[in-house]
């Protein structure tokens, strides 16, 4: 019997020794890999967005209340997959032209609120491959249109007197 407890020791031992340096691993090299490629969010990240969580919900809830939108939810959800349809696939088969078509037809921040609602949580592709985990309306157009874009949006919606900014 001393034989056999000495032997499944060891082997357990072993088996520690491993998941400890896998773990190690993990956390001093993968993970920040992961992070700087932007597979995984960092902690500041998370923080980041959890606050601008609250600042777009708190947005949402005042400009629904406010406003009434132009549109009806089932034609924002409608419009809010046309945006995804159309930015989905980074890298491949874009339309970021149709996108910018699609936000720009907000009228009121009401309508905003009700695009954000609609589009909710999306998972974007990279070549057709998942990319970044699910993202809200304002991840998923920051990281698929450039800085000019982005600003030709944002100046439509200063014009039609807008407060939403990505």
């Amino acid at each position: 019997m001393p034989r056999q407890n000495k032997i499944l020791n060891a082997s357990t031992e072993k088996i520690a020794i491993y998941a400890i340096g896998a773990g190690i691993t993990y956390f001093l090299i993968v993970k920040p890999i992961l992070v700087k490629l932007g597979i995984v969010k960092s902690a500041a990240e998370l923080e980041q967005e959890r606050i601008n969580t609250g600042n777009i919900d708190t947005y949402i809830s005042d400009a629904i209340r406010l406003q009434s939108p132009t549109k009806s939810v089932g034609e924002w959800t409608i419009i809010a997959n046309r945006i995804y349809e159309a930015l989905r696939y980074s890298g491949l088969s874009d339309d970021k032209d149709d996108a910018i078509y699609q936000l720009a037809r907000a009228k009121n921040d009401a309508d905003i609120a009700t695009l954000y609602k609609s589009f909710g949580k999306r998972q974007e592709y990279l070549f057709g491959v998942p990319y970044a985990g699910l993202q809200d309306l304002v991840s998923f157009i920051k990281s698929n249109l450039d800085g000019d874009q982005i600003n030709t949006v944002n100046d439509n919606y200063r014009r039609k007197g807008i407060k939403f900014r990505f």
